[in-house]
């Protein structure tokens, strides 16, 4: 994350409210706003200009605005902070509109190219060999596993064309697990997931301080009880992903290895995975909170969780303290206990997902959500006993490199 500029200076925040087709424009100063102040759109639109006692900043706006005058009323106030609503190109809003049905989903199975090494993103080594994977497939969403037993247990009793045999060949038995295959590469939103004896440059460990083993079987030995075992590259030793007993397969992190796409594209970081996750909640359960919790337990851990809560899924945002235009998500946050964010997900009147990421991508989300913070207007960072934060979106494009944005 860029370092932020110091409180003393001017600190410009803008978002684009595409359903609105505003521009919301917030403005810190140092000091109260007096007659060296003033504030102008300049560049057709395109940018915002902010003076005050000399100090003047400049802000390339999320969108064009539309404007009678360039320059902007400076509002009489006591606070530091100056506001502004300013009307968006209708075009341009209208083009940025975007639902969570319609986001991206980093490395889907059709980007990944046929036969792709899999790399350590840390020291390039490769996990699985090129040409070791033959099919690329996209694993079914988060629920299929529930829907399915529902369906079972509700189907049509007709038993010349719905007998469980048949169901279960065709993948759609109540009891069938998805396990990984020799060969293929299976594709979910945060990770992909392998067949064992397709990797073969990686590590096993039942625990974050425990010894490395050549296999899963031998991390386990005779008393492992766990789901998960952690796995880590071979060559540097970095912790790639998890192995699952249930699935029977590797599962490597999407944020902390590489592939080769069809084309160009931005490989995603751990909060853009994340992003993309709620994302998926919010478009499947309609469920804006969530629960991001360790996957593993680990002794060393402080015990606490994040609880989010989306108020945004989709945020156009610009920074005085950041270069370009970035798509993120913009959401409250706050630290709660393990104890407490169980309660949360497994209350019947729960409205709260769960969602389980390592505890170090937690740590930096928890980073970048802080970082974040301090961008947004001071009156806008917390709410109650929560705090405001932006998680940036995946893209496999620069956004700026969009044409309908480009010359904005």
């Amino acid at each position: 994350m860029t370092e932020q500029k110091p409180a003393e200076g001017i600190s410009l925040y803008a978002e684009l409210l595409a359903n609105i087709r505003q521009v919301s424009v917030g403005v810190s100063l140092p000091s109260f706003p007096d007659a060296s102040t003033f504030a102008q759109v300049l560049d057709g639109g395109r940018q915002l200009q902010v003076g005050h006692r000399g100090t003047v900043e400049r802000l390339l706006l999320p969108a064009p605005v539309v404007v009678d005058a360039s320059a902007l009323a400076i509002p009489t106030s006591s606070t530091f902070e100056l506001r502004w609503r300013l009307p968006a190109s209708e075009a341009h809003a209208s083009a940025l509109r975007v639902s969570p049905e319609d986001q991206a989903v980093p490395w889907n199975a059709k980007d990944i190219a046929r036969g792709s090494p899999i790399g350590c993103r840390g020291c390039g080594s490769a996990v699985i060999q090129a040409g070791r994977i033959g099919t690329w497939k996209d694993l079914p969403s988060a629920n299929w596993a529930e829907m399915m037993e529902f369906w079972h247990c509700h189907k049509p009793h007709d038993d010349a064309e719905h007998d469980d045999e048949a169901l279960a060949s065709r993948g759609y038995g109540a009891n069938s697990a998805i396990t990984a295959q020799p060969a293929v590469g299976f594709v979910d939103i945060t990770s992909l997931m392998f067949s064992e004896s397709d990797c073969g440059n990686v590590v096993f460990s039942a625990s974050l301080s425990s010894g490395r083993a050549a296999s899963s079987s031998l991390a386990m030995g005779q008393e492992f009880s766990g789901k998960y075992l952690h796995v880590f590259c071979g060559t540097c030793e970095a912790e790639v992903g998890l192995y699952s007993t249930l699935a029977v397969a590797v599962t490597l992190f999407k944020w902390q290895v590489t592939c080769e796409t069809l084309t160009a594209s931005n490989a995603p970081s751990g909060q853009e995975c994340l992003a993309s996750t709620l994302l998926s909640t919010i478009s499947r359960s309609a469920c804006a909170k969530s629960v991001v919790a360790p996957q593993v337990s680990d002794r060393s851990e402080d015990g606490r969780v994040l609880h989010l809560w989306v108020l945004n899924p989709s945020v156009l945002y610009t920074s005085s303290s950041l270069a370009g235009r970035r798509a993120g998500m913009k959401m409250l946050f706050r630290e709660i206990s393990a104890e407490e964010g169980n309660a949360l997900v497994e209350s019947m009147s729960s409205d709260v997902q769960d969602i389980g990421m390592p505890a170090k991508a937690i740590a930096e989300v928890r980073h970048a959500l802080m970082s974040t913070n301090r961008l947004l207007p001071t009156g806008e960072r917390t709410f109650k006993d929560w705090s405001a934060g932006l998680l940036e979106r995946w893209r496999a494009d620069t956004l700026d490199s969009r044409p309908d944005l480009r010359n904005a």
